[in-house]
Protein backbone atom coordinates (compact mmCIF):
# COMPACT_ATOMS: atom_id res chain seq x y z
CA UNK A 1 0.00 0.00 0.00
CA UNK A 2 1.35 3.13 -1.08
CA UNK A 3 0.14 5.58 1.73
CA UNK A 4 1.02 2.79 4.85
CA UNK A 5 4.37 3.53 7.18
CA UNK A 6 5.67 0.01 7.03
CA UNK A 7 4.55 -3.64 6.96
CA UNK A 8 3.91 -5.48 10.32
CA UNK A 9 2.97 -9.02 10.50
CA UNK A 10 1.00 -10.78 13.67
CA UNK A 11 1.31 -14.01 14.95
CA UNK A 12 -1.05 -15.65 17.08
CA UNK A 13 -3.30 -18.27 17.04
CA UNK A 14 -6.02 -16.07 18.84
CA UNK A 15 -8.09 -15.13 15.76
CA UNK A 16 -10.00 -12.54 17.97
CA UNK A 17 -6.10 -11.07 18.75
CA UNK A 18 -4.84 -11.14 15.65
CA UNK A 19 -7.86 -9.07 14.43
CA UNK A 20 -7.57 -6.61 17.40
CA UNK A 21 -4.21 -5.60 16.93
CA UNK A 22 -4.67 -5.58 12.70
CA UNK A 23 -7.37 -3.32 12.97
CA UNK A 24 -5.59 -1.32 15.55
CA UNK A 25 -2.06 -0.67 13.37
CA UNK A 26 -4.05 -0.42 10.46
CA UNK A 27 -5.99 2.41 11.62
CA UNK A 28 -2.25 3.71 12.35
CA UNK A 29 -1.56 3.85 8.78
CA UNK A 30 0.48 0.77 8.66
CA UNK A 31 0.18 -2.58 6.23
CA UNK A 32 -0.73 -5.30 8.34
CA UNK A 33 -0.50 -8.86 7.56
CA UNK A 34 -1.91 -12.00 9.67
CA UNK A 35 -0.51 -15.76 10.43
CA UNK A 36 -2.08 -18.10 12.98
CA UNK A 37 0.65 -20.76 12.53
CA UNK A 38 4.26 -20.99 12.64
CA UNK A 39 3.99 -22.27 8.39
CA UNK A 40 2.06 -19.33 7.24
CA UNK A 41 4.27 -16.66 9.44
CA UNK A 42 7.60 -17.75 7.89
CA UNK A 43 5.21 -17.95 4.27
CA UNK A 44 4.64 -14.29 5.28
CA UNK A 45 7.80 -13.31 6.41
CA UNK A 46 9.42 -14.10 2.42
CA UNK A 47 6.19 -13.03 1.10
CA UNK A 48 5.47 -9.77 2.54
CA UNK A 49 8.76 -8.74 3.67
CA UNK A 50 7.68 -6.77 6.51
CA UNK A 51 10.03 -4.17 8.87
CA UNK A 52 8.46 -5.80 12.47
CA UNK A 53 6.64 -8.38 13.43
CA UNK A 54 4.48 -9.16 17.15
CA UNK A 55 4.14 -12.40 17.86
CA UNK A 56 3.04 -14.70 20.58
CA UNK A 57 5.15 -16.49 22.71
CA UNK A 58 2.67 -19.69 22.35
CA UNK A 59 1.34 -20.40 18.83
CA UNK A 60 -0.50 -23.10 17.99
CA UNK A 61 1.32 -27.24 19.17
CA UNK A 62 4.84 -25.35 18.56
CA UNK A 63 7.08 -25.05 21.28
CA UNK A 64 7.39 -22.48 23.77
CA UNK A 65 9.24 -19.37 21.99
CA UNK A 66 9.17 -21.48 18.61
CA UNK A 67 7.71 -19.14 16.46
CA UNK A 68 10.28 -15.99 17.82
CA UNK A 69 13.17 -18.62 17.09
CA UNK A 70 12.39 -19.75 13.64
CA UNK A 71 11.32 -16.06 12.72
CA UNK A 72 14.86 -14.99 13.96
CA UNK A 73 16.53 -17.72 12.07
CA UNK A 74 14.56 -17.35 8.58
CA UNK A 75 15.41 -13.71 9.29
CA UNK A 76 17.59 -11.22 11.85
CA UNK A 77 16.58 -7.85 10.93
CA UNK A 78 12.81 -7.64 11.27
CA UNK A 79 12.35 -5.96 14.44
CA UNK A 80 10.26 -8.51 16.93
CA UNK A 81 7.93 -7.73 19.57
CA UNK A 82 6.62 -10.43 21.93
CA UNK A 83 3.52 -10.21 23.18
CA UNK A 84 2.36 -13.21 26.27
CA UNK A 85 -0.48 -13.72 28.99
CA UNK A 86 0.65 -12.68 32.62
CA UNK A 87 1.59 -16.16 33.74
CA UNK A 88 4.14 -16.70 30.54
CA UNK A 89 5.79 -13.24 31.47
CA UNK A 90 9.09 -15.49 32.05
CA UNK A 91 8.66 -16.30 28.02
CA UNK A 92 8.46 -12.93 27.20
CA UNK A 93 11.67 -11.34 28.80
CA UNK A 94 13.33 -15.09 27.38
CA UNK A 95 12.30 -13.46 24.07
CA UNK A 96 14.44 -10.78 24.53
CA UNK A 97 17.28 -13.02 24.83
CA UNK A 98 16.30 -14.24 21.45
CA UNK A 99 16.54 -10.59 19.69
CA UNK A 100 13.02 -9.50 20.70
CA UNK A 101 13.35 -5.18 21.15
CA UNK A 102 10.05 -5.43 23.71
CA UNK A 103 7.63 -7.43 24.73
CA UNK A 104 3.70 -6.70 25.58
CA UNK A 105 1.14 -8.70 27.80
CA UNK A 106 -2.78 -9.27 27.52
CA UNK A 107 -4.88 -7.71 27.46
CA UNK A 108 -2.55 -5.21 25.21
CA UNK A 109 -2.05 -2.17 26.41
CA UNK A 110 -2.69 0.03 23.03
CA UNK A 111 -0.43 2.99 23.92
CA UNK A 112 2.57 1.00 25.18
CA UNK A 113 2.10 -1.02 21.62
CA UNK A 114 1.93 2.25 19.60
CA UNK A 115 5.33 3.37 21.11
CA UNK A 116 6.80 0.30 20.55
CA UNK A 117 5.82 -0.45 16.96
CA UNK A 118 6.84 3.32 16.55
CA UNK A 119 10.40 2.26 18.01
CA UNK A 120 10.43 -1.28 15.85
CA UNK A 121 9.70 0.42 12.84
CA UNK A 122 12.86 2.86 13.64
CA UNK A 123 15.05 -0.11 14.46
CA UNK A 124 14.26 -1.94 11.76
CA UNK A 125 16.69 -2.23 8.81
CA UNK A 126 16.39 -4.00 5.21
CA UNK A 127 15.65 -7.25 4.80
CA UNK A 128 18.35 -9.53 4.67
CA UNK A 129 17.09 -13.34 3.52
CA UNK A 130 19.38 -15.83 5.33
CA UNK A 131 17.96 -19.02 3.93
CA UNK A 132 21.11 -19.78 1.66
CA UNK A 133 23.37 -18.36 3.80
CA UNK A 134 26.54 -20.67 4.68
CA UNK A 135 28.55 -20.63 7.91
CA UNK A 136 31.18 -18.28 6.87
CA UNK A 137 28.76 -15.44 5.88
CA UNK A 138 29.14 -14.04 2.51
CA UNK A 139 27.52 -10.61 3.76
CA UNK A 140 29.57 -8.14 5.37
CA UNK A 141 26.66 -5.47 7.02
CA UNK A 142 26.90 -5.06 10.62
CA UNK A 143 23.69 -6.52 11.24
CA UNK A 144 24.61 -9.76 9.87
CA UNK A 145 28.34 -10.26 11.48
CA UNK A 146 27.02 -9.00 15.38
CA UNK A 147 24.25 -11.56 14.88
CA UNK A 148 26.93 -14.54 13.86
CA UNK A 149 29.07 -13.19 16.57
CA UNK A 150 26.31 -13.62 19.37
CA UNK A 151 24.81 -17.44 17.56
CA UNK A 152 28.89 -18.36 18.14
CA UNK A 153 28.82 -16.87 21.91
CA UNK A 154 26.11 -19.05 22.18
CA UNK A 155 27.28 -22.30 21.37
CA UNK A 156 30.47 -21.73 22.83
CA UNK A 157 28.44 -21.05 26.49
CA UNK A 158 26.37 -23.85 25.68
CA UNK A 159 28.85 -26.19 27.59
CA UNK A 160 30.29 -24.07 29.98
CA UNK A 161 29.99 -25.44 33.96
CA UNK A 162 27.89 -23.54 36.11
CA UNK A 163 30.97 -21.70 38.16
CA UNK A 164 32.18 -20.77 34.69
CA UNK A 165 28.73 -19.57 33.56
CA UNK A 166 27.95 -17.59 36.89
CA UNK A 167 31.47 -15.83 36.53
CA UNK A 168 31.66 -15.20 32.66
CA UNK A 169 28.95 -17.09 30.53
CA UNK A 170 26.27 -15.04 30.84
CA UNK A 171 27.55 -12.10 30.80
CA UNK A 172 28.96 -12.91 27.49
CA UNK A 173 25.76 -13.95 26.32
CA UNK A 174 24.41 -10.86 27.75
CA UNK A 175 27.12 -8.85 25.67
CA UNK A 176 26.67 -10.17 22.27
CA UNK A 177 23.48 -10.07 22.28
CA UNK A 178 23.54 -6.32 23.49
CA UNK A 179 25.82 -6.09 20.50
CA UNK A 180 23.63 -7.27 18.25
CA UNK A 181 20.14 -5.29 19.49
CA UNK A 182 22.18 -2.13 19.05
CA UNK A 183 23.35 -2.96 15.79
CA UNK A 184 19.93 -3.47 14.31
CA UNK A 185 18.86 0.22 16.23
CA UNK A 186 21.75 2.12 14.74
CA UNK A 187 23.63 2.77 18.13
CA UNK A 188 27.03 3.10 16.77
CA UNK A 189 28.20 3.91 20.28
CA UNK A 190 26.93 1.18 22.17
CA UNK A 191 27.42 -1.20 19.66
CA UNK A 192 31.40 -0.21 20.36
CA UNK A 193 30.88 -0.58 24.12
CA UNK A 194 29.42 -4.49 23.88
CA UNK A 195 32.12 -5.40 21.98
CA UNK A 196 34.41 -4.54 23.56
CA UNK A 197 33.27 -6.16 26.75
CA UNK A 198 32.78 -9.22 25.27
CA UNK A 199 36.48 -8.93 23.67
CA UNK A 200 37.45 -8.43 27.47
CA UNK A 201 35.33 -11.30 28.96
CA UNK A 202 36.45 -13.88 26.01
CA UNK A 203 39.90 -13.22 27.23
CA UNK A 204 39.26 -13.69 30.82
CA UNK A 205 37.17 -17.12 29.87
CA UNK A 206 40.73 -18.22 27.65
CA UNK A 207 42.74 -16.95 30.48
CA UNK A 208 40.66 -18.76 33.09
CA UNK A 209 40.35 -22.01 31.54
CA UNK A 210 36.91 -21.54 30.90
CA UNK A 211 37.27 -21.76 27.51
CA UNK A 212 39.49 -24.09 25.31
CA UNK A 213 42.37 -22.11 23.00
CA UNK A 214 40.72 -23.40 19.95
CA UNK A 215 36.98 -22.18 21.06
CA UNK A 216 38.60 -18.64 22.21
CA UNK A 217 40.27 -18.16 18.80
CA UNK A 218 36.95 -18.72 17.14
CA UNK A 219 35.21 -16.47 19.29
CA UNK A 220 38.02 -14.10 18.52
CA UNK A 221 38.25 -14.49 14.90
CA UNK A 222 34.14 -13.69 14.71
CA UNK A 223 35.21 -10.62 16.80
CA UNK A 224 37.47 -9.43 14.91
CA UNK A 225 34.99 -9.29 11.73
CA UNK A 226 32.16 -7.71 13.96
CA UNK A 227 34.53 -4.99 14.95
CA UNK A 228 35.72 -4.14 11.74
CA UNK A 229 32.61 -4.07 10.32
CA UNK A 230 31.88 -1.24 12.97
CA UNK A 231 35.23 0.61 12.02
CA UNK A 232 37.29 -0.91 14.64
CA UNK A 233 40.46 -2.25 14.81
Amino acid sequence: MADTRGTVLIVDDDPVSVEMLGDYLTRKQLAVVRAHTLDEALAELESERPEAAVVGVRVGDTGELEVIKRIRQANVQVALLATAVPEDVHLATAALGLGALDYLLKPIDFDYLSRAIEKALTAAAPVVDFADMTPEPTVSSPQTLLYTLALEVFRATRPLSPEARASVGTALEQGALQAMQRGVSGEKAEVIRALNQVRTLIRFSRDLGDLDAATATRLEDFMGRARRSVGLS
